[in-house]
């Protein structure tokens, strides 16, 4: 199966925000030992946490395909078998940057053809990764991590959008799942308890992608 990862943390030590994205890398990496090809879409903010890996190597963009190397600025590098496409953090923070963002992903599912969009990170991205994969007629699974479950009072509307729209979310426990259930109209078979450290991430990730295609293509 070919799936897009998305993820766009900053780099905040020592913060549940980094613990977030250390599950990322897991999942990512749990993944591909299931035989995925995984395409990681990152902030370069993210990017941070990976730079002292021995195991990063920086690629030619022309993993990329051809019409989508021009439309933002984007590098790439091999990390742990996964494909790593990393953005300019700019691009993420400003929302009036965001239909760029859509554009490539538009482009790279058009030549690549994902089945299923997973998004990690703030909540503008989660309506931006869940609005694109309804456009494309794709599934999409969001991660609820701190960033995600303190926005809900800053921004009502792109909360209650996203948990209305998504296919799946997941969360790390059932103490999050049950605060979750009580903060959205998600209800209790569309909320998973994914949690990274367990030595059955991989299988639990492609069950899950495996019912939200199965859902999306009934």
């Amino acid at each position: 199966m070919r799936l897009c990862v998305i993820s766009d943390y900053p780099v905040i030590p020592q913060t549940p925000v980094a613990e977030d994205m250390q599950a990322v890398c897991r999942c990512a990496v749990a993944l591909v030992q299931q035989g995925h090809q995984v395409y990681w879409l990152l902030s370069t903010g993210h990017m941070q946490t990976l730079s002292n890996q021995a195991s990063l190597g920086l690629v030619a963009t022309d993993i990329l395909p051809t019409t989508c190397q021009y439309v933002i600025p984007v590098q790439a590098y091999h990390w742990e078998r996964v494909r790593l496409l990393c953005i300019n953090q700019e691009l993420w923070q400003h929302p009036d940057l965001h239909t760029r963002l859509f554009t490539f992903l538009c482009l790279l599912q058009r030549e690549l053809s994902c089945a299923v969009f997973h998004v990690w990170g703030t909540l503008p991205i989660a309506y931006l990764a869940v609005y694109t994969a309804r456009f494309l007629d794709r599934p999409s699974v969001v991660s609820y991590g701190s960033q995600m479950l303190s926005a809900q009072a800053e921004q009502p509307f792109l909360w209650n959008w996203v948990a209305r729209h998504v296919s799946a979310a997941a969360v790390p426990s059932r103490v999050e799942q049950e605060r979750l259930l009580t903060r959205s109209p998600l209800t209790a078979i569309q909320v998973h308890v994914i949690d990274p450290t367990r030595t059955e991430l991989g299988q639990t990730l492609t069950a899950l992608y495996t019912r939200v295609c199965g859902v999306a293509t009934s």
